[in-house]
């Protein structure tokens, strides 16, 4: 007889059967959400290449444009130009990281599964045998040692930052998820500000051209 207060293995199953399906949820989510990195980085590269582009064409012919301008104007579209270059490039940073976190995570999603599925057939005639003879055995993957041995090969500095971050998010089932939306909030973020500058060179260059 469970005490009054204690859930019943019923309310508990049920419990963990909603967390697990809304979790699962969520990681769709986060997984649709990173598709945008996508449009994202295709956008940013093209502003990039049109940006570059441009800037080109203002040295190459300064001559023509630095009279147009003035001094200060040229000097101003030239930094609001070198400016959207840098958001770029530093956008296409994050793009990566990005793109290198989904294709990861995709990859360790199946193969991981695969691998539980089999162990999982293996671990029901191991207990079965161990309950059979009476032995009391520790079954399930230990996740500490498949990171140890999954760390180990890296630089100290990248295994006490994978440490860091595992140990700061270990109670989050969104883990796996964090990163890739982090990147892609700078990325988005980026991507405007490299819109913003060459926006911001085009209104300069207007107003310059008809002082």
């Amino acid at each position: 007889m469970l005490p009054n207060d204690a859930p019943s293995p019923l309310h508990e199953w049920n419990r963990l059967a909603r967390e697990n399906t809304e979790n699962a949820v969520v990681s769709s989510m986060f997984e649709a959400t990173a598709q945008a990195a996508d449009p994202l980085e295709a956008f940013s590269g093209w502003l990039l290449l049109g940006t570059a582009a441009v800037a080109s064409f203002m040295v190459a012919n300064s001559e023509k444009v630095l009279p147009l301008l003035g001094q200060r104007g040229f000097l101003t579209c030239g930094a609001l130009l070198c400016l959207s270059c840098a958001f770029g490039l530093v956008a296409k940073f994050f793009a990566v990281r990005c793109r290198i976190g989904v294709q990861i995570g995709a990859a360790v999603k199946r193969t991981f599964a695969e691998h539980l599925a089999t162990y999982e057939v293996e671990e029901e005639s191991i207990k079965q045998d161990a309950d059979a003879m009476g032995i009391n055995l520790q079954t399930g993957i230990r996740i500490d040692r498949v990171l140890g041995e999954y760390l180990a090969p890296w630089p100290k500095l990248a295994v006490w930052l994978a440490t860091r971050y595992f140990r700061k998010n270990a109670s989050n089932p969104q883990i796996a998820h964090l990163l890739i939306l982090r990147n892609l909030l700078w990325l988005g973020g980026l991507s405007f500000l490299q819109a913003f500058s060459f926006l911001a060179f085009l209104a300069s260059g207007f107003l310059h051209a008809a002082i």
